[in-house]
């Protein structure tokens, strides 16, 4: 067990978005390797093609807060925004997480 905070986020994307919704994840962690970011999972529902969910680990939660202000992570929410078919839900999680 370790001190940690997770993010998790459900995406419902657009149909035909799926592949480009992908790549914008892909793109956006290949290029910004946030820091204290330890783990990164993008899950597609298998009963619900389209619906995915985001799971992050981070060292502690400033170090998502201060990713949370950075423009390029404001320009990914942008790109992605405009894939979705519903509003992002998310939920957090603080404490201990076993991994």
């Amino acid at each position: 067990m370790s001190e940690t905070f997770m993010h998790i986020g459900k995406f419902v994307v657009k149909p035909d978005n799926r592949s480009k919704f992908l790549e914008v994840m892909r793109e956006y962690e290949n290029a910004s390797k946030p820091k204290g970011l330890t783990q990164s999972n993008v899950i597609e529902d298998e009963n619900a093609e389209g619906t995915f969910m985001h799971v992050t680990l981070w060292d502690k939660r400033d170090d998502w807060v201060a990713v949370e202000k950075a423009d390029i992570h404001k320009k990914m929410h942008e790109r992605r925004n405009a894939l979705l078919a519903t509003p992002m839900e998310h939920d957090f999680v603080c404490g201990k997480v076993e991994i």
